[in-house]
């Protein structure tokens, strides 16, 4: 066989079995019986809804609309009014032309009164985070444009609604676990409301949960977020009927073959993001305990400069310094931070 035989022949073998794209090496699922092995070897009993695959599944999906809708409400209301319907629309959003940049969001949908929401879960940190949003937000804008709009007169309402799993440097030194950002104005007054940005971070709710209120309807939704996986059966006996609903559609039992194949394959795919929000919890709470205990410090200064009492000053630099060790900080933190001696942080462990 000639030279010119062979390499046609390889040719055609190769096109008789062409190789799989990217797209289809990663849509690849397990086998069931791996998936069943994977399940009774990690003993998963609930869906983490912190997944990839378990966001999608809890609020991108028409039949869970209603938990979307309550999330939502209970967050955002206050400036969307309440949500009675949502429609899904495409996740994906192309440019204005050909050559410029797409995005893919988490998901997108629209209420009955034609407002736009995107709604995003971040797992793992990522720099120029709001330089994202404002794209985001932007292209949702002038994509929903009418051109026949000469007058502006009917630009979308955009809301865009992030439940973070870390601590966002931008809201750094700040204990309050859910923020919203307003188009505002030199003298602190809103200028828009027609587009927000939302932001919920997850380990900062969870370094706080001991003093929540559990009555409250965003602190329960938020709490079947981040221990759904972990709920003993006492809990679940009491459980309100919206966290009911959670709960039901994070049984793995309730999944068919398929939806358990996705699963297993998220989780294969990416590690578990709650290793990540316990770990921004701690950080979280650390930071809330030494940003107490710097404000402490400075009311106790302030206030013996006004009293003029030096005693006084310094018991009240002692009780700050018990405090800290009571909350396990070693000793040349409590020393730095309360000005005492490493000798004398060592002479009030010893009380």
């Amino acid at each position: 066989m000639s030279k010119k035989a062979r390499r046609q022949k390889t040719q055609k073998t190769k096109q008789s079995k062409p190789s799989e794209t990217k797209k289809e090496k990663k849509r690849k699922l397990p086998s069931l019986k791996e998936t069943e092995a994977y399940i009774k070897k990690h003993k998963l009993e609930i869906m983490d809804p912190l997944s990839d695959y378990g966001f999608k599944r809890l609020l991108a999906s028409e039949r869970n609309k209603d938990i979307l809708m309550h999330l939502l409400n209970v967050f955002i209301s206050d400036d969307t009014g309440i949500i009675t319907d949502v429609t899904y629309k495409s996740t994906e959003m192309l440019g204005v032309r050909k050559e410029d940049k797409y995005v893919r969001y988490d998901l997108y949908c629209k209420n009955q009164d034609g407002r736009h929401f995107i709604v995003e879960m971040q797992n793992g940190k990522q720099s120029n985070y709001a330089d994202r949003l404002r794209v985001y937000t932007s292209l949702a804008t002038v994509r929903n444009m009418d051109k026949d709009d000469k007058y502006y007169e009917r630009v979308p309402k955009i809301y865009s609604f992030n439940i973070m799993s870390y601590n966002m440097p931008e809201f750094k030194g700040k204990k309050r676990f859910f923020s919203k950002i307003y188009h505002k104005d030199d003298d602190n007054d809103i200028f828009t409301k027609n587009i927000v940005y939302y932001f919920v971070e997850l380990s900062k709710f969870a370094a706080q949960l001991e003093t929540l209120d559990m009555s409250d309807e965003r602190n329960l939704i938020l709490y079947m977020f981040t221990n759904v996986v972990y709920l003993q059966e006492e809990e679940i006996n009491n459980l309100t009927p919206m966290q009911m609903r959670f709960y039901e559609e994070c049984q793995i039992s309730n999944f068919t073959n398929m939806e358990k194949q996705d699963y297993v394959k998220s989780l294969m795919d990416y590690p578990s993001v709650h290793e990540m929000v316990e770990c921004e919890r701690k950080e979280a709470k650390e930071e809330g305990i030494l940003i107490g205990i710097q404000m402490g410090i400075e009311q106790g200064i302030q206030q013996g400069r006004e009293q003029g009492r030096e005693e006084g000053r310094e018991e009240r630099t002692l009780q700050l310094a018990r405090n800290m060790l009571a909350e396990d900080l070693d000793s040349a933190m409590v020393a730095k931070i309360s000005g005492l001696t490493e000798a004398d942080v060592l002479a009030l462990m010893k009380e």
